[in-house]
């Protein structure tokens, strides 16, 4: 895929329109722009603005082109998540693929020297067993577009050791088990810890031995808690590049920050359109 076109809903801030003259110098994607009434800025060469009268037909515009197979990448603007994720469900655009939306970030560790995904710390609140499931199969599929044919994933707890009184020990133990009855192109464990998961040195100290240990390629975490918590850490304290989409739709969606830097916003794009020329 040489140019991917970007449906850019809510375009309706000075910084948006900046954002997309900020990628003018590749040819890697076109933006069309969904905004109310006349734009609020000079529209960049790189850009095309669809004018709507109200926010509504913005959203409704947008997903008609993106449903018609006009744009590849969904980002979303000024609207918020809930609306436009609500509107991108219904039944006359059929852009719904798998049963769950998940959302997954891709993080570049400057310690590591691989990708690893993390996934769900922005979409789904409190999953059961066979939402994790979902949410596993989703992360895969990620994982296989950037080229990872069978990733290793973690099913995250605080403790690698089984206990049956804490609930993200027994999630990850129920799913794990699933996916030994189910195929799947992946490596599925849980529950491990963090460090287990990430780092060798810890597995050597514990003396851990399991399919996993220290080379997780997918980290699931059991709760959307755990996943900010940890997303929002490795973002204020570390020198982390990530990019993160929401996957289960028929096209990737962007569902960038306020505070995330343009480094980010352009490492989600490039994961968007790795996912998209699948």
């Amino acid at each position: 895929m040489t140019e991917v076109n970007v449906a850019l809903i809510g375009a309706n801030h000075p910084s948006l329109f900046q954002l997309v003259a900020n990628f003018r110098q590749t040819s890697q994607w076109h933006f069309s722009l969904f905004g109310v009434g006349q734009p609020v800025a000079k529209v960049p060469a790189n850009g095309t603005y669809h004018q709507a009268e109200t926010l509504d037909d913005a959203v409704t515009a947008g997903l008609t082109r993106v449903a018609a197979g006009e744009c590849q990448v969904i980002f979303k603007g000024i609207v918020q998540t809930h609306k436009l994720l609500k509107a991108l469900l219904r039944p006359e655009f059929n852009l719904k693929k798998q049963s769950l939306l998940s959302h997954v970030a891709l993080l570049e560790l400057p310690d590591l020297a691989r990708p690893v995904l993390l996934s769900d710390a922005g979409m789904n609140i409190a999953p059961n067993s066979e939402q994790l499931a979902a949410i596993v199969n989703n992360a895969v599929y990620a994982a296989h577009a950037i080229g990872n044919e069978k990733p290793k994933v973690a099913l995250l707890s605080s403790a690698e050791n089984y206990n049956p009184k804490m609930p993200s020990s027994v999630l990850t133990r129920q799913v794990t088990t699933y996916f030994q009855q189910q195929p799947i192109a992946a490596e599925v464990f849980g529950p491990i810890s963090l460090d287990l998961a990430l780092s060798p040195a810890a597995v050597q100290k514990k003396a851990f031995q399991g399919p996993i240990a220290g080379d997780a390629d997918i980290l699931i975490v059991p709760n959307i808690d755990a996943g900010n918590i940890l997303y929002k850490a490795l973002m204020l304290f570390t020198p982390i590049q990530t990019g993160g989409v929401i996957i289960g739709a028929k096209v990737p969606v962007v569902l960038p920050s306020r505070s995330d830097q343009i480094e980010n916003k352009a490492a989600s794009l490039r994961f968007a359109t790795q996912l998209a020329s699948q």
